[in-house]
Formats: C-alpha cells, sequence, structure tokens
C-alpha cells in the first residue's frame, strides 16, 4: 500500500492556494423548455432539487451551489482517481487553468464515446462555467511530491484506477481534507488538487466565473472563453495508451 510505504502521516502538511474547475450550463436550459412563465420555472426547479441527494452535512447552507454539489452526488460508475464507487465524492479542480481544461477535455471524449446512438450532430457545441475558489487546509498531502511522486506512474495510470483508489482511501481514513497530485491527462507536468470536505474551501463563494464555449467532434475538443480570443485544443489522440482511448476503470 502506497500510504503505508511511505508513511503518509509523517507528510501531513498545510497546504492552501486557488482551483479551477469547469461545469457545463445545463440546468436552467434543461427546464425552460418545460414551462410557459418564471415562476413555474421556479417551483419546476424547486421540484426537482428535492429529488436530489442531500447535501453533505459538512456544508454549510450559505455555501454557493457550485461549491457544494459535487459532493452531493454518488461517485461514477468507476469511481474516480482518489475515490472508490462506495465511497463519498471528493471535489476535484486544477490547480492551473491547463490542468482543468486538459482533464474536462478528456471526460468530454468520454461522454461522446459512452453515446450508445451515433451523435446527432459531427460537432456537439456546448456553454460552460470556468470558476476558481481558494482552498487552504493543515492536513493536507502533496503527491507531487516526495516520497509520494515515487509512485507517479501508478497514480496517473491513464487507464488503472485501483492503486489511486487505493491510496484515496488510505488519506480518508487518515482524516486528510485536501491533497494535491498531478493531472494523467495533461501533456505537461500539471497539479490537480481534491478536497474530501468542504470546508476546505477558504470561501462560500467563487472567486470568479467566466463563461466558455466547447465544441466536441470525434478527433478533437476546442474550449474559448466567451471573453478571450485564445483558443485551448485537445486531440483525443493525446489521451490514447497503444492507440485505444481508455475508458475510466
Amino acid at each position: 500500500m502506497i500510504w503505508e510505504a511511505c508513511d503518509g502521516p509523517e507528510h501531513v502538511c498545510s497546504i492552501s492556494g486557488s482551483l479551477y474547475r469547469l461545469v457545463e450550463n445545463q440546468e436552467q436550459v434543461a427546464t425552460t423548455g418545460y414551462v410557459d412563465t418564471l415562476e413555474e420555472q421556479a417551483v419546476l426547479e424547486e421540484l426537482l432539487d428535492s429529488s436530489k441527494p442531500d447535501y453533505p452535512t459538512d456544508a454549510p447552507n450559505e455555501l454557493h451551489y457550485l461549491l457544494k454539489t459535487p459532493f452531493r452526488y454518488p461517485p461514477l460508475l468507476w469511481g474516480s482517481r482518489f475515490g472508490r464507487v462506495h465511497e463519498p465524492s471528493l471535489f476535484y479542480g486544477g490547480a492551473t487553468l491547463e490542468a482543468t481544461l486538459s482533464e474536462s477535455a478528456y471526460y468530454r471524449f468520454v461522454f461522446l464515446l459512452s453515446m450508445e446512438a451515433k451523435p446527432p450532430k459531427s460537432r456537439l457545441n456546448t456553454e460552460h462555467t470556468v470558476f476558481s475558489v481558494g482552498y487552504e487546509s493543515e492536513r493536507g498531502i502533496q503527491l507531487q511530491k516526495a516520497p509520494f511522486n515515487s509512485y507517479q506512474d501508478q497514480l496517473a495510470d491513464r487507464q488503472h484506477y485501483s492503486a489511486s483508489q487505493a491510496l484515496g482511501t488510505s488519506m480518508r481514513s487518515a482524516n486528510i481534507e485536501a491533497f494535491q497530485y498531478l493531472s494523467a491527462r495533461s501533456i505537461e507536468p500539471e497539479v490537480c488538487v481534491a478536497l474530501y470536505t468542504p470546508s476546505a474551501f477558504t470561501g462560500t463563494e467563487p472567486r470568479s466565473m467566466e463563461n466558455w464555449l466547447c465544441e466536441l467532434n470525434a478527433e478533437q475538443v476546442t474550449f474559448k472563453a466567451i471573453q478571450s480570443s485564445q483558443i485551448y485544443r485537445f486531440s483525443k489522440f493525446q489521451f490514447e495508451v497503444d492507440g485505444v482511448f481508455p475508458t475510466p476503470a
């Protein structure tokens, strides 16, 4: 076990910084087509919200929904990089915009390739929000540094999550609140951040929010901020392993 081999408790430290996260703009668009007035839309959204899982008990009521929603839902069928399917979800983000977009681009391809039917269009255009938030914890871990970085090949395995999930369970059991790690999807080394608890946020609101556009096709993901001319492109090839796109496992 990586945690035991690295004598994990000896490397608990204070970590802090800002992280970025990209989310798709969908809830308001998804409901407006079913109602005639804004009042009806408000009622419908309230009904939909009441049918969702409860927020975690350590998420204060005043915490912005973008910050507490990731903790609300159970993990995906395969879990996550550091979370098993039976464990509460973590809040993931990138320490840089590049890390965030690299990870997001990979999951856009996962979304496209998971469609059972052929996509209705050759290009899928979606709107997103990139937001930033501060984090800080005295019970942090830096997996990108020694001694954990000697296990980097396992922690950033592009096909298998078993080693990183086992470490995630060990850190959770050790009451770690937040940790940093290297992205498994970025071309250049980029740091990502994961939080076990909303108490690691330094505030109740995002520090910044920006609207982005995304174009997805079978070979490429393109991101562009609405207020900027800069474009970020990610090819499916850069995520492949031996010519095969790896699905989370």
